[in-house]
């Protein structure tokens, strides 16, 4: 009988120094210019993100210039795949 132990290895899970590599990328930005967070920011509200698994939650700038009143941008990054589960506006405007 084959043990489902030598069968099913479990991810390692990602590591904020990893996940933070994975927004650099998205962001194309410096490290110091981003936030990392274990858990959602309480005024943050990124539209249509509907998962239960852990994430880590990116806060960055916009890779535009524009001086203007707007919303934070944001990356959700599954701590488990190291996926880039939603990249845009954080909805935490006003």
């Amino acid at each position: 009988m084959i043990s489902l132990d030598a069968i099913i290895k479990p991810f390692p899970p990602i590591t904020i120094q990893m996940a933070l590599k994975i927004a650099r990328r998205a962001f194309n930005a410096k490290a110091r210019e981003l936030k990392c967070y274990a858990a959602k920011p309480e005024k943050c509200h990124p539209y249509a993100l509907g998962t239960n698994e852990p994430c880590w939650y990116v806060l960055g700038p916009w890779s535009n210039d524009l001086n203007m009143l707007r919303s934070s941008r944001i990356v959700v990054i599954s701590r488990v795949t190291g996926a880039v589960l939603y990249e845009g506006d954080a909805g935490d405007e006003g």
